[in-house]
């Protein structure tokens, strides 16, 4: 089974495009703290979700999120015809977090985002980045 969730803040505003037939991609990292003390660190997870379009204006930097996913590698060409490998979680699943309660508060406002995109589409040749 490949299913991942994560819970962090988006480090930018989202970015949508749209594939060569015109379906909707929106791109976006997320900051992810894990460990404590001194081993302490911060991980950018990028994140790709498939036709939502009305989402991008939700998410934008800072907005505290969870999101659900799979865990995916792939490989492309850029711009300079050298090939990358990339990372990525395609979220399922999409949760706004109100932030930080304070201390002794507990957090009472969680709005859900439950996400229909219908999966990857099957030509990943068709990725806008």
């Amino acid at each position: 089974m490949n299913h991942c969730t994560f819970s962090g803040r988006l480090v930018a505003d989202a970015e949508m495009r749209y594939t060569a037939s015109g379906t909707p991609v929106t791109s976006f990292r997320i900051a992810v703290d894990t460990g404590f003390g001194e081993h302490k660190r911060t991980d950018f997870i990028n994140c790709v979700l498939w036709k939502r379009e009305g989402i991008v204006t939700h998410l934008t930097k800072g907005k505290p999120v969870i999101i659900s996913g799979e865990y995916q590698g792939r490989e492309y060409e850029d711009k300079s015809g050298q090939k990358q490998r990339t990372v990525e979680i395609i979220v399922r699943d999409l949760e706004f977090q109100q932030g930080q309660p304070k201390q002794g508060q507990q957090s009472t406002s969680q709005e859900q985002a439950p996400l229909d995109n219908g999966g990857v589409p099957g030509d990943m040749q068709d990725v806008p980045f």
